[in-house]
């Protein structure tokens, strides 16, 4: 059956996934595509039992689809896009690519931004930065604009956290950097696939993220983006026969940063999780990405009314929140035994319990996490 936006409607369309029952993990795992597993074997293993060495040619061509289909769903030209193997490795090569920033030598991020950016940025010390914790709510854009001073040379701005799904405001925020002269970052692992993203509106300098959650792309199949003045003066030192003007020229004597995002790229990385990735992307574009947005925040809304304010971590009002319910229950030990009892999935934060809705998500188990809320929280 073909998919499209009917079939992504009607819960049905859960057929085209791979989905267990009462599945709210999206935010750690979106779940397999069924279309993935052909094209792995015919576009990966098939070109490598068929030519060998000389599979690279195909490779590399699916390795610029992945870059055109992620142009598109983040509204910005594939000369922007390069492919990343995980979210960490982008950031490094990011900030170990900078123009000199002179006195400026802080960089602002928040202490609700994923353990693995704090522990990639902090690395910059070695450089001679150092790093400032926003103190406030990252949705507040005076506490950013307080934070904001003179000795900041980069902003890391989480679009979604992982553990609360708050939002922050990235476009102003990028606006804010744009006009002190500080160099801005988005990740928006959390929150690609899941909610509308446009950099082109938004204007960072650079964005980082996955297709591992909410895109479904399996683990391996990550992105940087930079604005094209990023891509004119970043030369960065992470660099491989990728990152050449021409990678297949083979002279030792002569690199040339490529005139695209794709200097970012480094050495010979793995064309299998792209080749998943297309598939998934083909998929969404003939799904419907934003019914599948739409679907999400209806199914939160109707959850969220069993809810009470109490002991509600997420934000309630949908402009406000990411694609996930995080609840702190007083009774967390009794309330998980409840949760494990009726089989939903799940994880467990300090924060509190985070249930991820999907547009493969069903009504019925929905309807069977609110029961459960209902009565353990």
């Amino acid at each position: 059956m073909a998919a499209n936006a009917t079939s992504w409607a009607n819960p049905l369309m859960r057929e085209h996934f791979h989905v267990p029952e009462n599945y709210f993990l999206s935010h750690s795992v979106g779940c397999q595509p069924k279309c993935v597993q052909d094209r792995l074997n015919a576009d990966y293993f098939g070109a490598w039992q068929a030519q060998g060495g000389n599979a690279w040619p195909g490779w590399m061509q699916a390795i610029d689809q992945f870059r055109g289909a992620m142009g598109r769903v983040l509204g910005v030209s594939d000369d922007l896009i390069c492919p990343q193997t995980n979210v960490s490795s982008g950031l490094t090569k990011t900030l170990y690519s900078l123009p000199d920033t002179g006195k400026r030598k802080t960089i602002l991020l928040s202490e609700g931004d994923f353990p693995s950016i704090g522990f990639a940025l902090k690395q910059a010390e070695k450089a001679g930065y150092h790093l400032r914790f926003l103190p406030g709510d990252i949705s507040d854009l005076q506490a950013w604009a307080d934070a904001m001073d003179d000795s900041v040379a980069l902003v890391h701005i989480t679009h979604a956290l992982s553990n609360t799904s708050q939002l922050a405001p990235v476009k102003q925020i990028c606006d804010l950097a744009r006009e002190r002269g500080v160099i801005s970052i988005i990740d928006i692992a959390q929150s690609v696939g899941a909610l509308p993203i446009d950099l082109d509106d938004w204007a960072p300098d650079f964005a980082i993220g996955t297709g591992v959650k909410f895109l479904c792309f399996g683990p391996g199949a990550c992105f940087l983006y930079a604005s094209a003045q990023m891509v004119e003066v970043c030369e960065p030192i992470d660099v491989g026969w990728f990152s050449h003007e021409n990678p297949f020229e083979m002279d030792i004597h002569d690199f040339r940063f490529a005139s695209t995002a794709m200097r970012f790229f480094g050495g010979t990385a793995s064309p299998a999780p792209f080749i998943l990735a297309n598939a998934a992307l083909e998929l969404w574009q003939e799904i419907g990405m934003a019914q599948a947005q739409e679907r999400v925040q209806t199914l939160l809304s109707k959850l969220l009314e069993q809810v009470p304010d109490e002991i509600l971590v997420s934000p309630r009002n949908q402009s406000q929140r990411g694609a996930a319910l995080v609840i702190d229950s007083p009774q967390r030990d009794t309330f998980g035994e409840a949760l494990n009892a009726a089989g939903m999935l799940f994880d467990e934060r300090r924060e509190g319990f985070r249930f991820s809705v999907h547009g493969y998500t069903s009504e019925a188990e929905i309807e069977a996490l609110a029961e459960v809320l209902n009565g353990g929280t």
